[in-house]
């Protein structure tokens, strides 16, 4: 495997709008998953971004992207992108998040992002040509969730691509949150919705889209952090 150094290209691009800005939003580009920059691997690419960045855009820069089993390693540029090469052998890549602990300086307020994440790459929503965007909050904006995460409990975040759907995960959990606008409220249908407190007895919950989507499935589920996976709606 290799590394794909694209999303150092991204960042020149990216300090634009490294101070926020609406001129920003509409950042999550059209993806050419198979453009031959990874040979017979598959791309994984995506980003992360704050949990707000659609009222005003914010990248979560420097971020360890840690694929597991022996995979490349990347970090974040300034808005957030990712990008790396996967073996295409496996139905789901997996690769662990860690958050800089530098302020981010485009947050609002200025803060710490607190939890790691798991990303789930789906290998049939990015052969269909799916995008992966996660989202993390900071110690800020958690403490305005108006829910209690509870360290022993995992959390589920799922973005949805494409026309937006209701989405179930099976395990127990506290109330869903979604995002269908550019705000965050109650429910469980939108462009990105989240699950808190995630019972994760057994290390997997089965991920379900009304309506159907590319990408769901069985995910994994780690206590104390946010397990982010892409789906393509139908």
């Amino acid at each position: 495997m290799r590394i794909s150094l694209l999303y150092l290209l991204a960042a020149c691009a990216a300090c634009n709008g490294c101070g926020g800005g609406e001129g920003n939003v509409d950042a999550t580009p059209v993806i050419d998953f198979d453009n031959g920059t990874c040979g017979s691997d598959l791309r994984f690419t995506g980003e992360i971004i704050d949990w707000d960045a659609d009222a005003s855009f914010c990248g979560v820069f420097d971020a360890r992207v840690a694929v597991r089993d022996g995979g490349p390693t990347a970090n974040t540029a300034p808005n957030g992108r990712y990008d790396v090469c996967v073996s295409r052998d496996a139905q789901q890549t997996l690769a662990d998040v860690t958050p800089s602990a530098v302020m981010s300086e485009c947050s609002n307020p200025k803060s710490t992002y607190p939890l790691p994440m798991l990303l789930v790459g789906s290998r049939a929503a990015i052969q269909a040509g799916g995008f992966n965007s996660a989202r993390l909050f900071t110690v800020a904006r958690q403490a305005t969730l108006g829910v209690t995460l509870d360290p022993a409990k995992a959390h589920v975040m799922v973005h949805v691509e494409g026309q937006q759907r209701a989405v179930a995960v099976a395990a127990a959990h506290d109330a869903a949150q979604a995002n269908a606008t550019t705000t965050w409220a109650a429910g469980d249908t939108g462009h990105d919705v989240f699950f808190p407190n995630v019972d994760p007895a057994g290390g997997s919950t089965l991920l379900s889209v009304t309506g159907g989507a590319i990408g769901t499935g069985t995910i994994p589920l780690v206590a104390g952090t946010i397990t982010e996976i892409s789906v393509l709606a139908n």
